[in-house]
């Protein structure tokens, strides 16, 4: 009697998931002669939508992905922030902020993927990684697998990161998004809603696509998000203005996280994106942090393999690309959302801090840039301070004791 054993099929690394940040990690490892197999669950690259796809001229150019292409609907210069009945325009020195749509994008980089070499599975869904000798045994609906890495881009539910022992992200907050059209906005302006009336615990947002067409969405730490978007809808005195003849063409639902990982990496396996919390803490927005993150994954793990370098150098990586904003832009967030009044807006307008936010505030790295610029920072205290005095002790002793637990 013969017994047939059949091989595994081989890769040096295995990428779970064909978001931007598993792409990414593909196309830089590939790049640098690797071989490498990306598994997407989905049977096509770019779906399910779940992305407001609002990232910055800047941001893009960090990920080596040009500003113009398909993937690019519309270019914004200014937010009009709403805060109970005041409304203050913010406007964005310097290149616009660009409207991606994600699906093109997301094929963008998936085509960069592929054009370095590396093979991208769809439909595969990736059901368990195990440690097989020098090696990882990779277990997916298309079959089973074998890779000597892995590059963990599953997304927000960081379920294969957990069964290795990885914590995924701190905090996930539920969402709802529409695509709509006939709305009535400014083409080059987002609104961003503050308020727990309308978004607790985070904030609501009306992009324009171009043409009348919109993305309006919000998260809510109190989940009943599509409850909350029908009264944004309905009862905001500026956004049901803007989206009271709208006709929805598309609904979807997701999850923002908030808080990185507190480790993301093993001697095998590397977690990005949103799997390992790699999002901007004040907005949640991941492309360009998950990618940038997915890159530095690519290549440390590409030097891995040629014995020049361990993956356990990824932890330290993606840390110094996150910097302050991992330890200061959750309890921004916190006191932009809870906190911010029109009598603080007020204030802040009179005393000229928000145009020093204007001139001096990265987008893509606010805490970073505001802790650059003291006097901004000592501005924004006194501001706060004058209004809300309470709250600002508050968020005072927060920030030091969470600093301290930090060391």
């Amino acid at each position: 009697m013969k017994v047939l054993v059949r091989a595994l099929r081989c890769f040096d690394v295995a990428v779970i998931g064909g978001g931007p940040s598993g792409l990414s990690a593909a196309w830089r490892a590939a790049s640098r002669g690797v071989n490498v197999v990306v598994f997407e669950e989905h049977g096509e690259i770019g779906f399910p939508l779940h992305c407001a796809g609002l990232v910055s001229s800047e941001g893009l150019k960090l990920i080596d992905v040009p500003i113009k292409g398909e993937y690019l609907e519309n270019k914004v210069r200014r937010a009009l922030i709403c805060v109970d009945d005041l409304l203050v325009k913010l406007e964005k020195k310097g290149e616009p902020l660009c409207v991606l749509n994600r699906e093109l994008f997301d094929k963008k980089v998936a085509e960069k993927a592929q054009s370095s070499g590396a093979h991208i599975f769809l439909g595969a869904r990736v059901k368990e990684i195990g440690n097989s000798g020098d090696g990882l045994i990779i277990e997916t609906t298309k079959g089973s697998f074998s890779s000597k890495l892995a590059i963990d881009g599953e997304g927000a539910s960081a379920f294969l990161a957990r069964k290795m022992g990885l914590s995924g992200a701190q905090r996930k907050l539920p969402a709802l998004q529409v695509e709509a059209r006939g709305a009535k906005v400014q083409e080059d302006e987002v609104v961003v809603i503050l308020g727990e009336e309308w978004a607790p615990g985070f904030f609501a947002w009306i992009i324009p696509l171009g043409n009348g067409e919109v993305r309006a969405g919000l998260a809510s730490s109190m989940g009943s998000c599509d409850l909350f978007m029908k009264r944004v809808f309905k009862r905001h005195r500026l956004a049901s203005k803007m989206l009271k003849d709208s006709i929805v063409k598309k609904v979807y639902g997701g999850t923002i996280v908030i808080g990185s990982a507190r480790r993301a990496c093993t001697d095998r396996l590397a977690v990005v994106g949103d799997a390992a919390g790699q999002t901007k803490p004040l907005t949640g927005g991941g492309v360009v942090y998950g990618s940038l993150c997915g890159s530095v994954a690519g290549i440390i793990a590409a030097y891995a393999l040629q014995d020049e370098a361990t993956l356990l150098l990824y932890e330290e990586a993606w840390k110094k690309i996150m910097g302050l904003e991992r330890m200061g832009g959750a309890l921004m967030r916190e006191v932009i959302t809870k906190c911010v009044s029109a009598s603080t807006m007020n204030v802040a307008f009179r005393s000229g801090l928000l145009s020093r936010i204007e001139c001096e505030v990265d987008y893509d790295y606010p805490v970073s840039s505001i802790l650059r610029r003291p006097q901004t920072l000592l501005l924004g205290a006194v501001v706060f301070a004058l209004t809300d005095p309470f709250k600002a002790f508050k968020y005072s002793l927060k920030g030091f004791l969470s600093k301290l637990w930090r060391r």
